[in-house]
């Protein structure tokens, strides 16, 4: 596939995709534990048509997760990187084991762990990027959220205030919030 056309994944390709990585892991009598987060994680829980160019996730053994995730890429034609470890800096580092409505299944030799819809709010909030408006808009709604001091408070429960990783005032959450609600709820 040429470098400047972006392959996407479903949520059926992302399940397929870590099914084959989980037996390839146990054809080697290896074990990984992913957290899987960001597009992959949002497309698999809210069941949506929402498609990611690539699986972010932390990895219990990244070095291993690459080199299998490199083999099934070569094999299949994708993207060498189709497993990206770069979201961490999104991702508190209590989260793996503090999102305790994380979705688990264990594949083959890959236990992994979806963040919660709760969690994803919180990172995506956190990044403050335009590319995620739909993504929030999309939980917003999944979760039946209608306040913007609740998404507020709950992102901030989640980072720790004045976190590194959350640098926008409150105000300035507020008001992301605010927008994202209308985005979410156009009709009210």
């Amino acid at each position: 596939m040429p470098d400047d056309q972006a392959q996407l994944f479903t949520a059926t390709e992302i399940l397929e995709l870590l099914a084959e990585l989980g037996d390839r892991l146990a054809s080697r009598h290896e074990t990984i534990d992913a957290y899987v987060v960001g597009g992959a994680a949002i497309a698999v829980i809210l069941d949506s048509r929402k498609s990611t160019e690539d699986v972010d996730a932390l990895f219990s053994n990244l070095r291993l997760a690459i080199e299998v995730g490199e083999e099934i890429a070569a094999e299949r034609g994708l993207p060498a990187h189709w497993l990206n470890s770069s979201i961490q800096s999104y991702i508190p580092s209590w989260a793996k084991t503090e999102d305790t409505e994380a979705k688990t299944m264990v594949l083959g030799g890959l236990t992994v762990r979806l963040a919660s819809p709760r969690w994803l709010l919180a990172m995506k909030m956190a990044a403050g990027r335009l590319k995620d408006r739909r993504d929030i808009a999309d939980l917003i709604r999944f979760l039946d959220l209608h306040s913007a001091e609740e998404i507020v408070d709950w992102t901030i429960e989640v980072h720790g205030e004045g976190s590194v990783i959350l640098q926008d005032s409150r105000e300035s959450l507020i008001w992301q919030a605010e927008e994202m609600l209308r985005l979410a709820w156009p009709e009210g």
